[in-house]
């Protein structure tokens, strides 16, 4: 049955349909037995549920970090791949999937920001509501003092002075008129009195420090790993476009710690929206078995329903104008003894009769402030705020995050899964070195000029001549050996071959294919 609640201008609480949806998962305890969906903090088994809902996200990031150890092992050892250009669609995925993934976790500090409005909006009117308990305890305590003081003290200085200044005849109606104020006053007394003991001296500063030091810890946490998440995303994003092997490495393991923060969120916030919504589910029976101890269930359920045209409960409606009336009734007693003594001209009279006069006046002003304290519709009101604060906002705030941490979570898994691959595919980038273009040990393209030709001693030993006589001057046998400090040098490492060699060893217009001896 939904949980609606009314007040006099026509708010509502109405469960969303995610609350619904939240309440029907199913609650499992460690020993992997149903437990009741009931939000009850207080049951081992109700928190073992949360707990294992908590868990579920962190035993899939564990599965998945393993294999993907096992995956990166295997990359490690196989062969280097031949060629290295085969990289550009895989990282053209990876751009698609990083940017995908940074988009993915806009909603996620949205839904961090509307968590923190709606806990906002709970604290504030929890203030409220403590701020209007204690303002009702204050006046019940001034009530009572005021009483207290006029049936004590300011009646019976009054009552000294006519017995002083009056005689007999005057004085016996006096003493009567007297004492119906002292009875009034009491009544009063009586009555407040009556409404202190329901309602005992409650306070909410403890739910509210213990909410803001939570949602603190909360909120700067969830930016935290968000931000952590992002900027692990832009690392990962200038390695693919550097192709730079190191930094894909350690992007590769700075990720594996990343998924651990993303799924353990996701699994904190998974509890968190499914205790949330066991909560929302019927916030007044929560409520009812919290306070239940310290206040009266009647007077609880009376300002968590409050019906439409309702001003205070009942039981306290009866004691305020129980209240109202003594302290009327004591006025008229008072005007009654002044027009009685009016006559006789006792200015004596006339400062206790004031003084009596201005307490009843606190009286009667207190009486009207406790009314305003003490009507349901300022409480509920303040009561339907907090929950649509935690229920509707924060909820809504709570579904932003469960679904951005899960779907980012698997995205960076197929990042994960891509990486290793890809730094595989990559390899160094070889650029041209310099060459000393005189080193005879180097190739050269034709035409060689003479390059890697030995001929003999002409004008000096060290001289080696432009022209190619020499290889006309007899057959190949006839080549002359290198003489002279070239002689212990090695042969080149490079040999070419074509038509400088043709030329070389059998001469002009010989061929070494040729039957010519």
């Amino acid at each position: 049955m939904m949980s609606e609640l009314e007040v006099t201008d026509s708010e509502t609480y109405i469960r969303e349909w995610f609350v619904d949806i939240l309440h029907q998962f199913p609650h499992v305890n460690f020993s992997f037995k149903t437990t009741n969906s009931t939000f009850n903090p207080d049951s081992i088994s109700y928190r073992e549920a949360i707990f294992f809902l908590c868990s579920l996200p962190v035993i899939w990031c564990v599965i998945f970090l393993l294999l993907t150890s096992c995956c990166l092992c295997l990359q490690c050892i196989r062969k280097p791949p031949q060629k290295t250009d085969k990289s550009t669609c895989l990282r053209v995925s990876l751009f698609i999937i990083i940017f995908l993934s940074i988009g993915i976790l806009t909603p996620g500090f949205y839904g961090n920001e509307q968590t923190s409005k709606g806990v906002g909006r709970f604290v504030e009117s929890v203030q409220d509501t403590n701020q209007t308990i204690t303002e009702a305890v204050n006046t019940l305590s001034s009530l009572r003092d005021l009483a207290n003081s006029i049936s004590e003290r300011s009646v019976l200085a009054l009552e000294n002075v006519i017995r002083r200044y009056t005689n007999e005849s005057v004085r016996t109606p006096l003493d009567a008129l007297t004492n119906d104020i002292i009875e009034a006053a009491r009544k009063a007394r009586a009555d407040v009195t009556a409404i202190r003991q329901a309602t005992p001296n409650i306070t909410l500063d403890y739910i509210v420090q213990d909410t803001t030091s939570y949602e603190f810890y909360r909120w700067i946490g969830t930016v935290i790993a968000l931000c952590f998440t992002l900027g692990v995303l832009l690392l990962i994003l200038i390695a693919t476009w550097q192709k730079s092997k190191c930094i894909v490495m350690f992007s590769i393991f700075i990720g594996f710690l990343t998924l651990l923060v993303i799924w353990g969120s996701a699994g904190f916030y998974l509890g968190g929206a499914v205790a949330g919504a066991d909560l929302c589910y019927n916030p007044d029976l929560f409520v009812e078995n919290v306070t239940s101890q310290k206040v009266d269930r009647a007077i609880l359920k009376a300002y968590i329903d409050c019906p439409l045209g309702s001003t205070e409960p009942n039981m306290f409606s009866d004691n305020i104008k129980m209240a109202r009336d003594a302290v009327t009734h004591a006025n008229d007693t008072l005007y009654k003894i002044q027009s009685i003594v009016k006559p006789f001209n006792i200015p004596q009279l006339m400062e206790p009769m004031r003084r009596v006069a201005e307490e009843l006046e606190y009286c009667s002003g207190n009486i009207t402030v406790l009314a305003e304290d003490l009507d349901c519709r300022e409480i509920h009101k303040d009561y339907v705020k907090a929950v649509q604060g935690i229920c509707n906002t924060s909820m809504l705030g709570i579904i932003f995050i469960l679904l951005c941490l899960p779907v980012s979570g698997l995205m960076f898994i197929l990042t994960m899964c891509l990486l290793p691959r890809f730094w595989r595919l990559i390899g160094k980038k070889r650029g041209y070195r310099p060459v000393d273009d005189a080193d005879p040990f180097c190739p050269r393209p034709p035409p060689y000029n003479g390059y890697g030709s030995i001929h003999p001693d002409i004008g000096s030993s060290n001289s080696f001549p432009n022209d190619r006589s020499y290889l006309n001057q007899g057959p190949e046998s006839e080549v002359l050996p290198m003489h002279g400090p070239l002689a212990e040098t090695p042969p080149p490492a490079y040999r070419p071959t074509g038509t400088f060699v043709e030329n070389y060893n059998f001469g002009p217009g010989r061929s070494r294919y040729s039957s010519d001896t």
